[in-house]
């Protein structure tokens, strides 16, 4: 047999390379239909150093993970015990698919891993769009939130429909010609009850709000969240017609969010200010999140959200719905980085423990709006 040329030995090393290249991706992010049960324990450890020696940025097998949790959510979440399901990170900084449980409720075995990536359990919920609680006292100062506040009022206190209770004014946003107050669906829309043109107040009727003195814009435009657990929303939010909402939070709080949106991810700090527990900070537990969350005061009805954002720890109560939550990225001196401040969700819904968000961008997309923030007004 005649010995190769350069050229062909060339050729055939780089198509070596090229295949076992494929065969390490391809071992570590094909999605199996089916799933073995094992100890969670050791799902993980296992799979954490798989991952370690794939030669795949964090972002793919983020991606894959999600393609995974999409692929088996359906069968998760048809088990009454399974509140959530979403993909977050390992302590070692690699995906995991986490699902969330009802500790009132008995839970059948779960998969220790699905396709590539482990399964990790954790208690939580039920997760409700309830009604406000009291408002925390004042740490620093500062009016408080629950208050009737002097014309224009700030972000992140006291509002709500006519006939509803109370929730926060989360941003101001615009169409690049009018100005709204942004808030949620059930704060805005009561029991998917009101139309364009409704008068909405500053603060919330549980607050002591009252029309026609307390009234701070009207009602223009929402996006009606269908009460199914099969359903597939998005997002819970409306918005009001007004020209008496600057974009800044009260003294104590975050100031004034930037105007360009940042995508969420697993890890990252966040903050917000809203009318019940005023300033808090958290981290976000997980994304792509699909959730079950419980609507009404007895609650009688039940919504199942897609594509959600998750944050731990004690980060809301009720009458913080509406609130914006921004990135919290600071140095080791405390001081601001880049993306501090700039809008990651709109906070809707939670559990005590943890807070569940719409993504800003759909939001945003939902209305044809924008944050109007620091850049535009050089606050």
């Amino acid at each position: 047999m005649s010995a190769m040329s350069p050229r062909k030995n060339l050729i055939v090393a780089i198509a070596t390379v090229l295949v076992a290249f494929a065969a390490i991706n391809l071992h570590y992010l094909f999605i199996r239909s089916g799933a073995d049960i094992r100890s969670a324990d050791d799902a993980r450890s296992r799979d954490d150093t798989a991952l370690r020696l794939a030669p795949t940025p964090v972002s793919e097998l983020l991606a894959g993970a999600i393609q995974v949790q999409r692929a088996h959510e359906p069968q998760l979440l048809a088990l009454p015990a399974v509140t959530a399901v979403g993909v977050s990170l390992s302590p070692a900084g690699l995906p995991q698919i986490k699902v969330f449980v009802d500790p009132a409720l008995p839970l059948p075995g779960l998969p220790g891993q699905l396709g590539a990536f482990p399964v990790l359990v954790r208690q939580a919920g039920p997760f409700m769009a309830g009604p406000p609680a009291a408002a925390a006292p004042a740490t620093e100062g500062g009016p408080a939130p629950t208050g009737r506040f002097d014309r224009p009022v700030p972000i992140g206190v006291s509002t709500g429909h006519t006939r509803s209770t109370a929730g926060t004014i989360g941003a101001v946003v615009t169409d690049g010609t009018r100005r709204y107050a942004l808030s949620n669906w059930h704060v805005f829309v009561p029991a998917g009850d009101a139309k364009p043109g409704d008068s909405l107040l500053q603060p919330g009727p549980v607050d002591g709000g009252s029309s026609p003195d307390d009234v701070i814009g009207t009602l223009a435009a929402f996006e009606p969240v269908i009460l199914s657990p099969t359903a597939s929303n998005r997002i819970d939010a409306a918005i009001a017609l007004t020209d008496q909402v600057v974009p800044r939070t009260p003294p104590g709080g975050y100031g004034s969010p930037r105007t360009v949106a940042l995508e969420a991810k697993p890890g990252m700090g966040v903050q917000k200010y809203g009318r019940t527990t005023r300033l808090t900070t958290g981290t976000v537990e997980a994304v792509n999140a699909s959730v079950n969350v419980v609507y009404g005061s007895a609650g009688s009805s039940m919504a199942r959200f897609t594509g959600q954002i998750m944050v731990c720890c004690n980060f809301s109560q009720g009458g913080d719905s509406g609130s914006l939550i921004v990135a919290r990225d600071r140095d080791r001196g405390g001081d601001p980085g880049p993306n501090d401040r700039k809008p990651v969700a709109l906070l809707f819904a939670g559990d005590g423990r943890l807070t569940i968000g719409n993504p800003i961008a759909l939001v945003l997309d939902a209305f044809g709006v924008a944050i109007a923030g620091e850049e535009e007004t050089g606050s």
